[in-house]
C-alpha cells in the first residue's frame, strides 16, 4: 500500500489515533509537528501532531486553564472550517495509514508558535 507523503505542518483528518497514554481515540484533525523513520524495525513513517479542536471555551484566549491551547482561525490555506485551537501540551502518535486526508498546512509562524508553547509546557 502507497501512503501520501505528509510535511509538518500540515492540516490531517485521522480517523484513529492514540494517545501517549496508549489509549485511542478518532476523528479529529491533526496539525503535524515531527516525523520520524522507523527503518530498522520496518515500520514506515510514523507522524505525531497536535490535536486540533472547534470547543474555543478551551481556547487559552477564553480561559486561563489550558494555557497551551493556540487558536487558529480558518482561511483557504489551512482548511479548516470553525475557529479551533490547537493544543499545543501533547504530541500524539498518527499512523501514517490512519490518515485520511490533508485539509491544509500552517504557516511558519503558527508551526513557531505552536512548539513554543510545546516547548514551554515540557518545562512545567
Amino acid at each position: 500500500m502507497i501512503y501520501e507523503n505528509y510535511e509538518i505542518g500540515d492540516i490531517v483528518s485521522v480517523d484513529i489515533y492514540k494517545y501517549p497514554d496508549g489509549s485511542e481515540g478518532n476523528y479529529h484533525c491533526f496539525v503535524i509537528m515531527l516525523i520520524t523513520d522507523h527503518e530498522i524495525t520496518a515500520v514506515p513513517i510514523e507522524y505525531f501532531g497536535f490535536i486540533i479542536s472547534s470547543n474555543i471555551q478551551k481556547s487559552n484566549d477564553v480561559n486561563v486553564n489550558y494555557p497551551y491551547n493556540e487558536p487558529i482561525i480558518p482561511n483557504s490555506t489551512n482548511g479548516l472550517f470553525k475557529k479551533s485551537h490547537v493544543k499545543c501540551d501533547e504530541l500524539v502518535s498518527l499512523n501514517p495509514r490512519n490518515i485520511i486526508m490533508k485539509l491544509g498546512n500552517v504557516s511558519s509562524t503558527q508551526y513557531e508558535k505552536f512548539m513554543e508553547l510545546y516547548e514551554q509546557s515540557s518545562k512545567n
